[in-house]
């Protein structure tokens, strides 16, 4: 019974291993753990961002009201629109990086776990690997999700903006009003697509052995 016991645990443990070892990348093209937390960290990033950058414009808004000078406050939402739209691209380049990298990986998991002569040790890997790789998937579902949120916020923020570059006077950000408005609305939603990616990332790190 004991050795029964030692074997069934030598299995899992024999299982897990092979998982982690098939994740493995070559050192010089990173892995997809360390990929998916840079990721998270700029997500984190842009969230920042959209938030500074709707308060710069919300200033410069008030600023007109209060019959203040627009050249500063509209030079300060000037820089908060370019680095939202740098983080932006910065975000989709490592999304379509990791997207491909990840698909390497579990394609060479799965050959892997098809060499496998044991059928029970082969099922539990390939529990594994089905755990693992829904998580990731959803990561791709819920961030379309964000896109679609984050898609017509931005068209706006840069009518907006070219509005602004082409006109800045106080009528001008007076007939905008309404719009900035909605706009700080719409950034919340935004906001909180982007968070909902980023809770599925830690779920997804949290099947991925370490350093992976």
């Amino acid at each position: 019974m004991k050795n029964s016991v030692i074997a069934r645990l030598f299995a899992i443990t024999a299982a897990l291993t092979l998982a982690a070892g098939t994740l493995a990348q070559d050192k010089n093209k990173g892995s997809t753990t360390v990929d998916l937390k840079e990721i998270r960290k700029n997500l984190g990033e842009l969230q920042a961002s959209i938030s500074d950058t709707m308060a710069s414009l919300t200033q410069l808004k008030e600023g007109a009201k209060a019959g203040g000078d627009l050249g500063s406050r509209y030079a300060a939402f000037d820089t908060e629109f370019k680095e939202l739209e740098s983080l932006i691209a910065k975000v989709r380049a490592q999304g379509t990086k990791v997207r491909a990298r990840a698909e390497d990986h579990y394609r060479a998991w799965r050959e892997e776990l098809s060499k496998m002569s044991n059928p029970k040790l082969r099922e539990k890997a390939q529990n594994r690997f089905a755990d693992a790789k829904e998580e990731f998937d959803e990561i791709i579902v819920i961030a379309d999700e964000a896109k679609r949120e984050m898609e017509p916020f931005m068209a706006d923020l840069r009518d907006v903006a070219t509005y602004l570059k082409a006109d800045l006077s106080a009528d001008a950000l007076k007939t905008l009003s309404n719009t900035i408005w909605k706009l700080g609305n719409k950034s919340k939603a935004v906001i909180a697509s982007i968070q909902h990616v980023n809770t599925q990332i830690n779920k997804t790190l949290e099947e991925l052995p370490e350093g992976k």
